[in-house]
Parts: structure tokens; sequence; C-alpha cells
């Protein structure tokens, strides 16, 4: 708000008030003034300005057995609470009265003021109010933990401690007959504390495998358990990764089961083993109850969790080639194209194997050569033989047995006055590289996707 010290537009005809604040013992005063701009509600905007200006005369007190005290020596958080206070009061004073407006030219200005006792009665109901309201929902917490409900549990000690947030630099006292033993706040946030504590991740049978470039990736699976391996039912959850080469959804949820998703959205290549940091996302436990949403944010400060960690192994993608190489059906030998696709998928991101059991995708390759249609007309005009190369590739998904691609290279000739050696010609023909290059590169978009 604009201090009321800011220079006024002279008038003749302006009270006094404008220029000098009023003091009384009995009433708390606000005043506050609006610039009178094109198209903007100055009324309202100085009955704002007004309004946060009585708030900000009526002094917060600091009791040392409040739990703002224990946390006072943090000047920030002093400085957000008391704004947030200040703020609250502003939206809900009750009882001022207008005293006097004022307007000229250019401003606009109103004068507010709240009886000091009718203030401090109607303050004491509402904290009275507040009080039972907390009371019933920290009995009605202990209930639903009873009846294994641990997410309504915890809702409802959260929403006890939003709604005691205004309250919080004063001393508040429940009846521990009522609250099943919790007598204050710091027994609220230290229930709270534990409940959150009580999470944790199930022993894992096997880690889940992750392979770097992936089109998309299966999720990963745990299992969050609170007290006597009880699974940790429909409950939200933030995700994080611990390393920057893995990137996450960042909001999960469990199920019936107490299984949660940690859902992948790209890994770079990592031979090792990687955690995943899972935290109890209470603002989104809450919905949208906007009062204790806006107590989170304080409640924090009188709570630790440490993350849930869980793991998963980022390992190369495996390979198997298994290529076959002939000349009119008989083997050559040469191993040109076998060696070309190993060439081709030879990086970081994956491993050939040995073995087609150990192997993610299976690349299989067959050659062989044929007499082209027109070898007979070039070796009745010019004694040469033309053969032609046809390679068929397919890649398949190991585990599956799909076949996730398959293409021919054809259009490679070889030249020679005997057919044989024509067949092992088109073999070193240039034009091979070209041709079997391009079909490698779309099959390897099947595998990794950059």
């Amino acid at each position: 708000m604009p201090a009321v010290s800011t220079e006024v537009v002279a008038a003749a005809n302006a009270p006094v008030w404008v220029s000098s604040r009023p003091n009384n013992g009995f009433k708390y005063v606000g005043i506050g003034f609006s610039e009178k701009k094109s198209g903007s509600n100055y009324q309202m905007e100085a009955k704002k300005n007004a309004l946060y200006d009585l708030s900000s005369e009526i002094k917060v007190d600091i009791s040392s057995n409040s739990v703002l005290y224990t946390v006072q020596n943090n000047t920030n958080f002093n400085e957000n609470f008391n704004s947030l206070i200040k703020l609250s009061s502003s939206d809900n004073i009750e009882g001022y009265t207008l005293v006097d407006s004022y307007e000229n030219d250019k401003q606009y200005w109103v004068y507010y003021q709240l009886d000091k006792q009718e203030y401090a009665d109607l303050k004491a109901k509402k904290k009275l109010q507040i009080i039972t309201k907390a009371s019933n929902l920290i009995a009605s917490a202990a209930n639903d933990e009873k009846n294994k409900d641990f997410s309504s549990s915890l809702k409802k000690r959260i929403q006890a401690f939003g709604v005691l947030t205004p309250y919080l630099s004063e001393e508040i006292n429940f009846d521990a007959a009522q609250t099943n033993g919790v007598k204050n706040v710091f027994d609220l946030t230290n229930l709270i504390q534990q409940q959150l504590q009580s999470i944790t991740v199930a022993q894992q049978k096997t880690i889940p495998v992750i392979k770097p470039y992936q089109q998309s990736y299966a999720a990963l699976l745990y299992t969050l358990e609170i007290k006597n391996k009880t699974p940790l039912q429909n409950f939200p959850m933030l995700v994080s990764s611990d390393e920057e080469k893995i990137s996450v959804n960042d909001k999960t949820s469990t199920n019936e089961k107490g299984e949660v998703q940690v859902k992948i959205t790209s890994v770079e290549p990592l031979n090792q083993y990687v955690s995943f940091s899972l935290n109890p996302d209470i603002t989104s436990l809450m919905g949208t109850d906007s009062v204790s949403r806006a107590g989170i944010t304080l409640l924090k400060q009188f709570i630790q969790t440490s993350s849930l960690k869980v793991q998963a192994n980022v390992t190369t993608i495996t390979i198997y080639v298994n290529s076959s190489e002939k000349n009119f059906g008989k083997p050559t030998g040469l191993n040109f194209i076998d060696q070309f696709i190993k060439q081709k998928f030879n990086g970081q991101e994956v491993r050939l194997v040995d073995k087609p059991e150990d192997a993610d995708y299976i690349i299989e390759s067959s050659a062989d050569t044929q007499e082209d249609i027109s070898s007979d007309i070039l070796e009745a005009n010019y004694t040469i033989k033309l053969a032609s190369l046809i390679i068929n590739l397919q890649l398949k998904n190991r585990q599956s047995n799909e076949i996730l691609y398959k293409t021919q290279v054809s259009d490679v000739y070889g030249y020679a006055n005997s057919a044989e050696k024509a067949g092992i010609n088109a073999y070193s023909n240039t034009k091979l590289n070209a041709k079997l290059a391009e079909a490698l590169f779309f099959l390897k978009r099947k595998i990794l996707v950059y």
C-alpha cells in the first residue's frame, strides 16, 4: 500500500486526517488512498489499502509458547509469516466503520476505524471457534488412522494446521482428551511428521533396467508401504531423478496396491545404477482446499522428511548380428556386410553380443547374388556377366520375436567375365555402402531415438 505520508495533492478543503494521522487510544486507525486512473476501481483500491493499514496497526505479539517463537531467529520466515498474518487479517477484519472519505481531481481517500475492545472480543470468539474446528479435525484424523485410512488422516491433520495458521504466533492448547493426546500445535506437527516418515519403500525383488534413447519407456514400478506392511493407497508423490541425464515426469501417485509408477521421458547413455527420489506431495493431497494449501508453506518450516530412494539400472542396448553372405548360393567367407553393420552400431549406447539370448534386438542380414536379367545380352555382345546383389534386412525384438523393421537392399551390381567373379565384384561396389547405410539408418531409428 502507498504510505500515508505520500505527498497529497494540495486542496484547501482537505480534512485534517489526510495530512495528519489521527491518534486514538481506543481505536485502530486505517487510512488509505488511491490515484484516480482511467479505468481503475480507485474506491475499492483505497478501501483495500485502508484495511491493510488498519491491520498493520494491530500488533502481532509472539508468545514464547507459540510455534512461531521456535523459528523467530529465521528472519526471512518471520517476515513472510508476519506478511501472511497481516494479509489474512485485512481479508478477515470485522467490526470496522467508515469515519470519513475525501477526494479531489487526482486522489481518493478513506478513513476507517475499529474499536480495540470489540476487535479483541471478536478475535477471541473466532479463535475459540477455530480451535474447536481444529480439535474436531484432529480427533477425526485419529479415527481414520485406526481404520487404516492414511490419506484421510493426514489430510485432516494438515487441514487442522491450515485453519490454525493465523494464530501460530499465539499460544494454542487443545483438550487432550478430545484430541487423542494432542495438546498443542507442536504435537500436531510432530504427528504429521511421524506419519510422513512412516512411508517406506518395499524391498525390490529385481532392479528395473532402463535402456537409453528409446521412443517410449515402460513405467518403472515400485511399492510404497506404511506400518505393518500396509500398502500406501492412492497417495500423490513427487518424483525427481538424481541423475541429470535421466528425465522423469515429476508427479505420480500410488494405486490401490501401493504401487507407484516412475515415468521416464528420456535417458542418455549411462552404464550404472541410478536413483530416483520420491517425496510425499502434500500440496496435491490437499487438492482445492485453499486454506490448507496456504498453510503447507508454513508447515514445511516445522517438519522434516527425507526423500525415499528407489533404484534402476541404466545399461546399454545389446544387439546380436546374424548375417549370411553368399555368392550364387555359396558362402563368400568375406563377412563384408557383417562388419559394415557392426561398425554402424558401434557406440556408447549399444553393445554387440556374441549370443542371441543376451541381446535386446537381433539384426538379421541375408545377402546373395544372382545373374541379372541383362546378363545374357551383355555376354552375347561383350562377353561380360552381370550379377545383382540382393540383401534382405530385418530387425527383431528378441524377447517378443516381433519383427520391427524389414527391408531389401537391391540395385547393386558387379561385372566380370564370369558370373562368380561378377558376384564378388558386386560386394565391392561402392554403391553398396550408400545403399546399405541408408537402410541401416532407418533400422537404427527403430532402436534408438535421439
